[in-house]
């Protein structure tokens, strides 16, 4: 409107000054000047002429003087713009260019706003103090709150706005008027045309969009409109992993009910027909054979089309069973496959996939980005990518799980980039971000058998014996002091290791030890380790095996079944076969955990006058269940370990601390294996005069964990419930392998750097302590570094 004003003042004043020479209409008048009237914040006078395009000197023809008011109203910065001609004189016309800035902003205020903060709304608009408030401007922060509203699934929310006066000259509070109407939850899902399936198989597509039941207090059915359309595209995808491919939602209608803030929805579906597979096939591969192709694939005639599943068979997936998979570990980084359906029937069709499997890429340079400490040749070492092979995702894979594992970087950031460098050329580049390894490493606890108990110590989890100011070298090097209630537990230990040995996959070790434990049983034990390790490239690399010496003095003044009181001495041989392929050592996601230990005191071939044999067997596995920002969150941990101990030529000659003792957190003293739900080392043979737990030969747990992390970085912090079960008896004919103690409860571990790892579990133990019969109850276990 303001512009036909303009333009009809413009209008006439070139009619007015052309009225005397109509005679020769091609000449207008001469501009001899032209000032500004009106405030514009940001541009001066100059500006606003040179913006016009009017100069002194030019005609002022009606062409020119329009398009100096289109190229103002072009800056969006004026609500109104007129041209007017102040004067005329010998010389020419003087024209003054009048404009009128739009408001510019102050504040941003709400009123009614009681589901959504003013925060969310600020961050809705998105502007800034000082931005110009246009007609446009308000609409769009109308339409911005609306969609936030929408989102919370207030669909009938209505926002209106104003301009308050500022006392600022022309700054304006933006003021939102919210009247939010109802928030809808979902009441029913009903469905017509549906003949295969009921309607509760077709609402359980939905993700987002459910109904709920009075006591379903865990689930939400608040109606979002948007999540509502994605859930309709996944009940497509669900009937079409049934093998309905035809199938199509033909309409949905959504009936609101104001009193009951329901939504009922209905929708009328066509199902067509089940279609199955006749016939697969590959073409255009020449690297592996159609027939490997189609087992790998794993979809053979008479199975039910599913369009999804093949999609995930052919394409990348996370068990790295595709087929692609097949030739992204051969270097063929481009390949494609493509399949498609040919219609052979109305309830069959052949499966035709289509392999480009372009070129074959080597990998040109591997780099590594953001180690502040570690040194490059620590990480290279986990990697299994190297300059010159065949580009291999797998081997990708791999390194980021190795490097996961170390523990020296955050997790969610390590994420390979593959640049291309040309059609048979990458470069694979490791970005990482340091993180604190080198601890004061302090545990403590409450054991019922020692009162307080704990451990002061240093281990530097990548310490360099050549450079032990900057470290980095990947060296682990620590020492340790446990204590125990009254001196009745001691133990001092200094251990170093280098994983890597003149640069091969082989560790070595030694340790150094005097403990001391004065309850139950009064036993000191004094001596030294050396360990050399090894990881094995057969039957995979996740194997290694360990082996240790030790030799040890034994001051004992307990007698019990299998000991005598006295000065002992021991040289012990030690293995440990495992298999480890846990992705992370403080929050594992997937993988699994084995190892086989045995441990043999040489007492029976006349070396030393300690006789035993110690075997272990541990095994734990993990699988995520629920991923979060693309990060595996929810994880099931699942573990068991057995254990047996014994003499070779005789019983009698078995330290007490190579017996099995159970319950509690673990902190207990000497090879103490924790039962939450029951105290600390209650669990096993007991002296049948004093009570007291006196060691058991034989031992079993099993043990459930449902994790979840609340945060992975800087530090992991993660929730847990349980459940286990376990039991220590005298030997292996008293074992009964279903007279077990059982338990449940929950807890939270956090890890803080330098302390250590934090944890606290309350478990509740269903079976008895002892004869009295009576549950263990509940029990608080609080522990500090472990």
């Amino acid at each position: 409107m303001h512009f036909a004003k303009t333009f009809a003042i413009l209008l006439a004043f070139v009619l007015a000054v052309s009225s005397g020479v109509a005679q020769t209409p091609q000449r207008y008048p001469i501009i001899a000047g032209v000032r500004v009237e009106g405030r514009a914040v940001g541009a001066d006078d100059e500006t606003i002429i040179a913006v016009s395009g009017l100069r002194p000197g030019q005609e002022a023809r009606p062409d020119a003087l329009v398009t100096a008011i289109k190229n103002l109203w072009g800056r969006s910065q004026f609500a109104d713009v007129r041209i007017d001609k102040e004067r005329e004189t010998a010389l020419g016309v003087f024209l003054v260019i009048k404009v009128t800035e739009f408001p510019r902003l102050r504040h941003i205020e709400a009123v009614g706003n009681d589901e959504v903060s003013l925060e969310e709304i600020v961050r809705a608009v998105d502007k800034q103090r000082g931005e110009i408030l246009s007609p446009y401007v308000e609409y769009l922060a109308r339409t911005a709150v609306k969609k936030l509203y929408e989102k919370e699934g207030m669909l009938f929310a209505k926002v209106t706005s104003e301009l308050r006066s500022a006392d600022s000259a022309n700054s304006y509070d933006l003021v939102l008027t919210v009247n939010e109407g109802v928030e809808y939850h979902v009441g029913s899902i009903m469905f017509d045309g549906n003949n295969d399936f009921d309607d509760g198989q077709l609402a359980g597509a939905f993700e987002d969009t459910k109904t709920k039941a009075w006591w379903e207090i865990w689930k939400s059915s608040k109606f979002d409109l948007a999540k509502y359309e994605e859930d309709k595209a996944k009940l497509a995808k669900f009937l079409s992993s049934k093998g309905y491919i035809d199938a199509e939602i033909l309409d949905d209608t959504l009936m609101y009910d104001e009193e009951t803030e329901k939504v009922s929805i209905r929708i009328t579906i066509n199902e067509g027909r089940q279609v199955f597979i006749r016939s697969v096939k590959f073409v255009g591969n020449t690297v592996y054979p159609s027939e490997f192709l189609v087992q790998r694939l794993g979809m053979s005639s008479g199975d039910v089309y599913d369009a999804p599943k093949v999609a995930e068979l052919l394409e990348i997936n996370a068990d790295q069973t595709d087929v692609k998979s097949l030739y992204a570990d051969n270097g063929y980084l481009a390949a494609r496959l493509v399949p498609e359906a040919e219609r052979v029937a109305p309830d069959s069709i052949d499966l035709i996939v289509r392999v480009v499997e372009g070129d074959r890429f080597t990998i040109r340079r591997v780099d590594i980005v953001g180690n502040t400490k570690t040194k490059d040749r620590v990480i290279r070492r986990e990697l299994f990518t190297r300059p010159g092979d065949y580009f291999n995702r797998s081997a990708i894979i791999r390194s980021v799980r190795g490097l996961g594992v170390i523990n020296y970087f955050n997790p969610e950031t390590l994420k390979p980039a593959v640049q291309p460098v040309d059609n048979t050329r990458v470069d694979i580049v490791y970005n990482v971000e340091e993180r604190s390894t080198d601890t004061f490493n302090a545990s403590v606890g409450f054991a019922g058998a020692f009162g307080l108990t704990g451990s002061v110590g240093v281990t530097l989890n990548n310490f360099s014996m050549s450079e032990p100011l900057r470290g980095g070298a990947g060296q682990i090097i620590g020492f340790q002091w446990e204590f125990g209630q009254a001196s009745r537990l001691q133990t001092f230990q200094l251990s170093f290791t280098e994983p890597w040995l003149f640069g091969n996959p082989t560790s070595v070790g030694f340790n150094i030890y005097d403990t001391r434990q004065r309850f139950g049983f009064d036993v000191r034990r004094t001596g030294a380790q050396v360990n050399l390790g090894r990881r094995f490239t057969f039957p995979d690399d996740y194997f290694r095996g360990d082996w240790s010496l030790g030799f040890e003095r034994i001051e004992s003044n307990t007698v019990t079944l299998w000991s005598r009181a006295g000065t002992n001495t021991a040289l012990t041989l030690a293995q440990t076969i495992s298999r480890t392929s846990l992705d992370n050592v403080m929050f594992p996601t997937q993988g699994s955990r084995f190892s086989l230990t045995t441990r043999w005191a040489a007492g029976a071939l006349g070396i030393g006058t300690t006789d035993f044999a110690r075997v272990g067997v541990n095994f734990d596995m993990l699988n995520p269940l629920l991923q979060v920002g693309g990060f595996n969150r929810l994880v099931l941990y699942l573990g068991s370990e057995f254990g047996y101990v014994g003499g070779i030529n005789t019983d009698t000659t078995i330290p007490p601390q190579e017996l099995f003792y159970m319950g509690g957190n673990g902190l207990g003293g000497f090879n103490v294996t924790p039962l939450r739900g029951y105290r600390d080392r209650i669990i096993g043979p007991k002296d049948p005069q004093s009570g007291s737990p006196i060691g058991g030969r034989v031992m079993s747990r099993f043990f459930a964990e449902l994790r979840f992390a609340l945060s992975l970085s800087p530090f992991p912090i993660y929730l847990l419930s349980f459940a286990e079960a376990g039991n220590v008896w005298e030997n292996m004919r008293s074992s009964d392998p279903f007279g077990l103690k059982r338990s449940a409860g929950v807890g939270v571990r956090l890890l803080l750097q330098p302390i250590g790892l934090l944890g606290f579990d309350f478990g509740y133990g269903f079976d008895s302590e002892g004869p009295t019969g009576k549950p263990s109850g509940w029990q608080f276990h609080f522990q500090f570094g472990r």
